[in-house]
């Protein structure tokens, strides 16, 4: 039962620091060039929303990936 709930935890915890990790880069991007030309998408921006996107579907990959290599 608790090896079930570690399961579950490592791959959710991964997956939200990636989030708060792009979020981040993406507001600080932003923030930082607001003394200049009028760009909300630079290459960090995109980069921040690809880790955002990577960190909200990373734990159902990786409980998938899991799930298909258990021999059970």
């Amino acid at each position: 039962m608790m090896q079930k709930i570690i399961d579950a935890i490592v791959p959710h915890s991964i997956g939200m620091l990636l989030m708060v990790m792009g979020w981040y880069i993406s507001i600080l991007n932003v923030g930082l060039t607001r003394f200049q030309a009028d760009v909300l998408f630079t290459k960090w921006t995109g980069f921040g929303l690809l880790m955002i996107i990577a960190g909200a579907y990373l734990p159902w990959i990786w409980t998938g990936i899991r799930n298909k290599f258990r021999k059970d």
